[in-house]
């Protein structure tokens, strides 16, 4: 699927938190509360006030434990009105692109004026998964008998007997990894994926290593020089990237060094959140308000798990070509591709030549925040256009399941 917009649907404003890794700087705030950060950092780019804005869509992608609508809550914690229309929208990975795009299709449907859309994720704030049953995995399922339960509160429970017993036989699950990162169709990790990816493909870990090590540099240079302030909002007292040190990814490249998708060649996981305002371009005018960019038009790929990681590149490719048969420019200069794993790089680069990628490295040295990575990459890449006189830029995101989005943006400022 790809679509050419006809009408103008433009950015107001964009705002994303720092990036934190797994119970780094921003493991106090769920994912509700940097959620808020963002949409209330992005409402105050726009220059609108929270009374005009009539929807938000969040991608999230591990929800157990917030309580109901995260994404209205986290509308409401950035002061939107309770009257606000809200979507909590989970396609893994994909989830705050997929959110942007209902946003978008919305405002073509007439049924939204201004949204705000992104995504938001806590990686270490996310609960970890008891039962129901004792687990005994088999070929269909888990199957035991019952947890031995009683009330402990309103929505809480407590083992009723025998608890250390009932403990070791049913185990804890991490959703993040479960719920974010395993194809329960075929019991594979992405990361399975991924090792048989670059075997097919021929990808050695030096290879790969090598390209890993760019985007750690990259990173780590813009953090030095203060590259991305401007696109961040403040969590809570943190207000850059929390990168990996030197003595640190010496470690995981010496301990890794033969493996494909080792610490040191994947995205780790990350806490972070991120929004856009988007709406018409005949509504900004009538508000009063300059907007930032326009969304030119934006692809969509689903296939088989295993080909997870090409997605991103075939959705460019798809957009690319789709621009170009409507007669559009096609003069794209810049790209921000989400590396889920460094081995995606080369893949990127044949797809996109011509153009800079992940002008300041990409998710392996920043981490990888689920279902808020797709609005992040285009966060970054909205701000590194309009540092570096960019005027046409690619964002693309693969997920989980076999699929990848891609959107193309034209900078107006």
């Amino acid at each position: 699927m790809h679509r050419v917009l006809e009408e103008e649907i433009v950015i107001l404003s964009a705002a994303r938190t720092p990036v934190g890794h797994f119970r780094g700087v921003l493991s106090d705030f769920d994912a509700v509360n940097l959620g808020g950060f963002a949409i209330e950092g992005a409402v105050e780019r726009s220059g609108l006030g929270p009374d005009v804005i009539d929807t938000v869509n969040m991608g999230l992608v591990v929800s157990a434990g917030l309580g109901e609508a995260p994404g209205k809550a986290a509308a409401v914690r950035a002061g939107l009105l309770p009257e606000i229309h809200s979507r909590t929208v989970d396609t893994v990975c994909g989830s705050a692109m997929d959110a942007i795009v209902l946003g978008i299709e919305s405002l073509l449907a007439g049924t939204a004026r201004v949204v705000v859309a992104g995504g938001m994720e806590s990686r270490s704030s996310a609960p970890y998964l008891v039962g129901p049953k004792l687990r005994r995995n088999t070929e269909h399922g888990q199957r035991g008998e019952w947890l031995r339960v009683e009330r402990a509160g309103a929505y809480r429970w407590r083992l009723s007997e025998n608890a250390a017993e009932q403990l070791e036989g049913t185990g804890l699950v991490d959703p993040t990894s479960y719920d974010g990162l395993f194809w329960p169709a075929e019991r594979k990790f992405m990361r399975q994926y991924a090792v048989d990816f670059a075997a097919r493909r021929g990808h050695t870990a030096e290879m790969i290593n090598g390209y890993a090590a760019e985007s750690h540099r990259k990173a780590r240079r813009a953090r030095e020089e203060g590259l991305f302030e401007e696109e961040i909002v403040e969590a809570g007292g943190a207000a850059a990237d929390e990168l990996r040190s030197e003595e640190w990814l010496a470690r995981a490249l010496a301990e890794g060094r033969d493996d494909v998708a080792s610490a040191y060649n994947s995205s780790a996981p990350a806490d972070a959140a991120a929004a856009l305002v988007v709406t018409r371009a005949e509504c900004a005018e009538a508000l009063g308000v300059e907007p930032i960019a326009r969304v030119l038009g934006y692809a969509r790929i689903d296939g088989p798990p295993g080909e997870f990681l090409s997605a991103p590149a075939r959705a460019g490719e798809r957009l690319l070509a789709g621009l170009k048969e409507a007669g559009r420019p096609g003069d794209f200069t810049i790209a921000e591709a989400n590396e889920a794993f460094a081995m995606q790089v080369p893949m990127f680069e044949k797809a996109f030549g011509g153009m800079e990628i992940n002008v300041h490295g990409g998710a392996v040295a920043m981490g990888h925040p689920l279902g808020a990575a797709g609005a992040r990459i285009l966060t970054t890449l909205l701000y590194a256009m309009g540092r570096y006189g960019h005027r046409r830029g690619l964002a693309t995101i693969c997920y989980g399941g076999g699929g990848g989005y891609a959107m193309a943006v034209e900078r107006l400022v």
